[in-house]
């Protein structure tokens, strides 16, 4: 073809092609100007239908006018019927001989064409147009290293044809989401999965997916993990995990919330080279775990005085706790163990948005109302009830309440043989399952059965030990200091260790055990020997709790601090990249937990502000927004730490604001809103802030314990 005269172009080189046609450089005689020339081939635009549609694709795809998207001239056809796009010519290469090329990339170059990618991809997506077919081969690197991305539409006239041939590589099957490959209908965040394969494959030279045939690499997609990358950020590792994931709803949903978390990293001090030991100053996981236990003994959990929103729920609910209307005050642990597995089985439902044991437990003696607290938890639904236990014998009454009018909707009584505890508890929560839902499968069912112990007195002992972990040693240590909480540690693991002997196959109670000697590292252990044996006896009964039950959430919850404990030590002695090995299980245990439980409220929240401190704010507010739905009493200050860093400083005043009318001390909002202000040159109202955090905590210089998250750094 070269040297013909095709229309007004003339055709000077050949300068590629594949199974979607031909390239050719040519020059436009009319306007004096090189253009390329993409003849299609004949079998792609038989069908009139597929034609047609091809042609008004590739018509939209002209009017997207970006710095990052190859401009189209024109869509013609020569003499015998073949199609043809002109589009702008531009002296460089293609991504996919770049990298190809011997030379590694910089994290500063990929960086760049990846963002330079999301922006034109996030133009078209505007305009309601998707590539389908983003990779290296349709991406051209100028000589001025501009990105510009070609061939919108072919992909789609490729899906209608849907005709096999001969010329279709297993590099163009390795780019397709999982939804693509199944044939299922696709939106943006199929162009976010195949970006995301791009970033992989620059960064490590090889694809994520592979496989001898199309077959073998769909297999892959859809149902296999890539490997790891090694020696670059943290943060890029996440954001590919982000894009990679299987399910469309738990990738990025618009591209620039991608863009926003790739300009992140590009502006912080992670980028620029490749790094075996990651950025020091990035905040790590075990520090944001670590305050976990801190901010329970400080007692950070109060009541909101504010207004609160109607439930944007329906299928909404919170379980106060149960009224202990025993003569025994001892019975309270009891109480708060009904309370906690209603809670427990109900949260494994899905559908339901189910309030959390924190948020619910300020609750206890209240005299607000039902429907003021529906309001302050944003739920449409109230479980309360009061239990009596006397002797072998056991009395419980629950009510299902509407928060908006008070309506009883059912009330149930039992007065039962104290051996059928477990029964009443599956039977109140199914009641309530049954009511909200429409109709309960067969999994849901099984699903909010009790984990019980066989051995109706260990699970006492159980409770015991969770009421004296997570009540007592809380009330103790606020009322009389360390000494008190320490021995009230030591009865819940007497407590817990008796539930072993009495029934030693109940995954529970190895959790729970573990999670005390968790709290005996963190909070009480002087020596390193006596670190060393609290960090053992956590792990071998977390091993045992997971041998006895694989999907118990909780377990790999408290898992994640162990990796914690030995990242600090390794970062202590500069052994980073057993330190970052350490981080990279943290953070598995965290999906893990949350895969198993999508609404744990801790994993959620610890997760949301390990991404939030990497720079990747979008992600970070998808987890902080799941803490907050399912407690609605904290965490809006780590929501407007992430708008703030995001610029939309409005809305992070607004929920600065929230949590100080929630709990007005609350240190590291008043910091964060204080540096708000000062971005805002509001300086006034920062230096306000700043003498009353300054009066209330004289001697604290820093926030939470060793974190400044605006600055993302850790200090030590």
């Amino acid at each position: 073809m070269t040297g013909q005269i095709i229309s007004h172009y003339e055709i000077l080189e050949k300068i590629g092609g594949g199974g979607m046609g031909i390239v050719y450089k040519a020059r436009d005689m009319k306007l004096d100007r090189m253009v390329a020339l993409k003849f299609l081939p004949p079998e792609l635009t038989r069908d009139p239908d597929a034609k047609k549609r091809f042609i008004h694709e590739a018509k939209a795809a002209s009017t997207l006018e970006h710095n990052n998207i190859c401009n189209i001239h024109e869509i013609n056809e020569t003499e015998d019927g073949q199609l043809f796009i002109s589009m702008a010519y531009y002296e460089g290469e293609s991504l996919k001989h770049k990298i190809e090329s011997e030379r590694l990339l910089s994290i500063d170059e990929i960086l760049d064409i990846a963002i330079q990618i999301a922006r034109g991809l996030s133009r078209a997506h505007e305009s309601s147009i998707i590539h389908r077919d983003l990779k290296p081969a349709n991406i051209m690197v100028t000589m001025h290293n501009e990105i510009k991305i070609v061939d919108f539409g072919l992909a789609k006239l490729d899906a209608y044809t849907k005709v096999t041939r001969e010329g279709i590589s297993v590099g163009t099957v390795a780019y397709m989401s999982p939804e693509q490959t199944k044939g299922n209908e696709v939106d943006q965040r199929t162009d976010i999965w195949s970006l995301g394969v791009v970033l992989y494959e620059m960064l490590r030279g090889q694809l994520p997916f592979r496989g001898d045939y199309d077959q073998a690499v769909i297999y892959s997609i859809v149902n296999e993990q890539p490997e790891r990358i090694e020696n670059i950020p943290d943060n890029l590792n996440l954001i590919i995990t982000k894009c990679l994931e299987k399910n469309p709803q738990d990738r990025y949903q618009n591209v620039s919330e991608l863009l926003a978390d790739l300009q992140g990293i590009k502006k912080g001090p992670a980028a620029g080279k490749r790094s075996g030991i990651g950025n020091k100053k990035l905040i790590m996981l075990s520090a944001v775990v670590s305050i976990i236990f801190i901010l329970v003994l400080a007692g950070y959990f109060l009541l909101p005085h504010g207004k609160s929103s109607v439930s944007e729920w329906e299928n909404s609910i919170a379980v106060l706790p149960f009224d202990n209307i025993s003569n025994d005050p001892d019975q309270e642990y009891f109480c708060d163990g009904m309370t906690e597995q209603i809670i427990s089985n109900l949260a494994k439902l899905p559908r339901l948005k189910v309030i959390s044991r924190t948020s619910v437990m300020q609750y206890k003696d209240t005299d607000k109302t039902i429907p003021e607290i529906g309001r302050e938890l944003n739920v449409a639904h109230i479980l309360e009830g009061s239990i009596r236990k006397f002797g072998d014998r056991i009395r419980v009454t629950a009510q299902l309440i509407t928060t908006e009018d008070d309506f009883h909707l059912w009330s149930e009584h039992y007065d039962k043989e104290y051996k059928e505890l477990f029964d009443i508890q599956d039977n109140v929560s199914t009641l309530i399952a049954s009511s909200l839902l429409d109709k309960l499968s067969g999994e849901e069912t099984r699903a909010i059965k009790s984990i019980r112990s066989e051995n109706i007195e260990a699970y006492e002992y159980y409770l015991r030990g969770k009421h004296f972990h997570y009540a007592k040693s809380v009330e103790s240590f606020q009322k009389e200091g360390e000494e008190a909480a320490k021995s009230d540690l030591k009865t819940a693991e007497e407590m817990l260790l008796k539930s072993i002997q009495l029934d030693n196959n109940f995954a529970d109670s190895y959790a729970a055990l573990a999670d005390v000697y968790n709290s005996f590292y963190y909070g009480f252990a002087k020596s390193e020997e006596e670190k060393n044996k609290n960090w053992y006896l956590q792990k071998a009964y977390l091993d045992t709790a997971l041998l006895l039950n694989p999907n118990s959430a909780e377990a790999y919850y408290v898992m994640n601090y162990m990796h914690g404990v030995k990242a600090i030590e390794y970062f202590k002695n500069e052994e980073y990249g057993k330190y970052e090995s350490e981080i990279n299980e943290e953070f598995k245990c965290l999906k893990k937990a949350i895969k198993l439980d999508k609404n744990h409220e801790n994993a959620n929240m610890t997760l949301g502000v390990y991404l939030g401190v990497k720079g990747l704010n979008y992600a970070s507010l998808k987890y902080i927004n799941i803490s907050i739905a399912v407690n609605p009493l904290d965490y809006y200050n780590l929501r407007g730490t992430n708008y703030f860093r995001l610029g939309d400083y409005e809305q992070a005043e607004v929920e600065y604001l929230k949590m100080l009318q929630i709990k007005p001390d609350h240190f590291s909002t008043l910091e964060m809103f204080s540096e708000l202000l000062i971005a805002l040159k509001r300086y006034d109202e920062a230096e306000h802030i700043l003498k009353k955090r300054e009066k209330l905590f004289p001697n604290k210089k820093t926030g939470l314990p060793g974190i400044s998250w605006q600055s993302g750094t850790l200090t030590w």
